[in-house]
């Protein structure tokens, strides 16, 4: 739970100690004292309540509303209390108590900032808003080998698929790398300008560090990236598959004073659909080697729900080829050199020298064999638990970055947020992420995914007599045996033969 929603719900429980935990909590978040241009107002509303006992109590009421500089109002929910208790006896005579307020304004735009002690002394402390980058990748689940319909990795509802991510590289000044996911664990849905209270029910997003985000994507149930299309050729990273967030939002809170901006996670804009856009898309689409992209991605990548959002000169909202080659490059096989440079060695290594893949277990092994069923016989279907191993310290340093311009809803335009968040950008209109290790991996986290791979058939001319037709491996050279990799960046596996001939 968040200060905000902390503070709100001790109001509702009992106004008389909400201005203890004012100064407990809210002080710690919101500079106290500054305010955010624009005009603050009140509405009052006086109750008064004779006890049997001869005391009158009076309760006056108030309602906030706060007017930006673009003319737009902005109620905030609930009201500050004064009460006061009168009468001729003496227990009557207990003076005003007060209740202030403290919360976001009903589209979680602005804050309202209470003091102890006082209904009235009301301010607005800080403003919040979003920015709308094309995409983000959220994970690379990588192709088992063989095409066979037994053969697949399956995540089981795993919520360690997805991304550790810093907006830090973004800001000129030097206290920019705070982040405070104002919304808790949840990611928000927002439309028009406005941060709604409906939130993604699947997908979730946590901060361990000063600096980072994880966004863990929770595969549905079902969810399964399969084998590779050749059971003869069975290392072919074209069937991997990158996944990539289409809709996503970065919010931002800017503190009165201090504008300096705190990220506050993602968001999801509701214009494109009423969850978190994620489309699985196969490096072979990506990187032109299966030829056209599919009609229904295709769709999906333009993303002309945007079309209306404010973008810098000679942007759009639909996915470049320069988009779609970045997003390719977050699977490093996307490189061909890359398994030879860095897997398939004898002894297998247990970490690439870029400590991108760590080795990892099947179960209670590493490796698991892929071979050729006997004649006349079905090929034997391998199946196993995947298992995390913790990072080691030099996985755990493992970094990629990457610039990409935004949009802005065009209820932001000419908005004191936007001046000053584009005042600390280092480029206009730019965001850059750079994407680290996942550090929520640990040997803690069991069987959050399944393996299921079935090796090549046997077509024999004579039944149950051999040769088969073909022979796999018939010159030596083909993988019968492969070992299991954890990506130490999207908490995903990868199969890679024990040597590449």
């Amino acid at each position: 739970m968040n200060t905000t929603q902390f503070l709100f719900s001790a109001y509702n429980c009992g106004k008389k100690y909400l201005w203890m935990l004012f100064a407990l909590t809210a002080f710690a978040n919101f500079s106290f004292g500054q305010t955010i241009p624009g005009t603050l107002s009140d509405t009052e509303k006086t109750t008064t309540f004779d006890n049997p006992d001869g005391c009158i109590q009076t309760t006056r009421s108030y309602t906030w509303t706060f007017t930006d500089t673009a003319g737009v109002t902005h109620p905030f929910p609930g009201v500050s209390d004064m009460i006061t208790t009168t009468g001729s006896e003496r227990w009557c005579l207990t003076g005003p108590q007060f209740g202030p307020l403290s919360t976001w304004s009903s589209d979680g735009l602005y804050y309202l900032q209470g003091t102890a002690g006082s209904a009235t002394k009301e301010t607005v402390t800080a403003e919040a808003g979003y920015v709308d980058p094309k995409y983000v990748v959220v994970g690379v689940t990588y192709a088992p080998p063989g095409p066979s319909v037994n053969t697949f990795v399956q995540y089981l509802k795993s919520t360690f698929v997805g991304n550790t991510e810093s907006l830090s590289q973004s800001f000129t000044g030097t206290n920019t790398e705070t982040v405070t996911l104002t919304y808790g664990f949840n990611i928000p849905l927002v439309a028009n300008g406005k941060v709604t209270d409906t939130y993604s029910t699947t997908n979730s997003e946590t901060t361990k560090t000063t600096s980072t985000v994880t966004t863990s994507i929770q595969v549905q149930n079902g969810e399964e990236t399969f084998g590779t299309g050749n059971y003869f050729a069975p290392v072919d990273n074209d069937y991997d598959t990158v996944w990539v967030w289409l809709n996503p939002v970065a919010i931002f809170t800017i503190d009165a004073g201090v504008p300096l901006p705190v990220w506050n996670g993602y968001g999801f804009d509701g214009t494109d659909q009423s969850g978190m856009d994620i489309v699985g898309i196969q490096l072979g689409y990506l990187n032109g080697d299966f030829g056209t992209m599919p009609p229904d991605i295709q769709t999906s990548i333009n993303r002309t729900w945007a079309s209306d959002q404010v973008w810098p000169a000679g942007q759009g909202p639909a996915l470049t080829s320069a988009d779609l080659a970045h997003i390719a490059s977050s699977d490093p096989f996307s490189v061909s050199t890359y398994g030879l440079d860095y897997v398939g060695y004898v002894p297998p290594s247990p970490s690439t020298s870029d400590n991108r893949f760590t080795l990892s277990l099947c179960s209670a092994e590493s490796s698991f064999n892929y071979v050729q069923a006997a004649p006349s016989q079905t090929p034997a279907i391998y199946t196993c638990q995947l298992t995390y191993t913790n990072l080691s310290a030099q996985a755990q340093d493992i970094s990629t970055s990457y610039s990409q311009t935004f949009s802005t809803d065009v209820a932001f335009t000419g908005s004191s947020f936007l001046k000053n968040l584009s005042a600390e950008l280092k480029e206009s209109s730019t965001l850059t992420w750079a994407t680290d290790a996942q550090s929520s991996i640990t040997t803690s986290t069991t069987s959050t995914a399944s393996l299921s791979v079935q090796g090549p058939p046997c077509n024999n001319a004579v039944q149950g007599e051999g040769p088969c037709v073909p022979v796999y491996d018939s010159q030596g050279n083909q993988p019968v045996q492969f070992e299991v990799y954890q990506d130490n960046m999207y908490g995903t596996f990868m199969f890679a033969p024990v040597h590449y001939y």
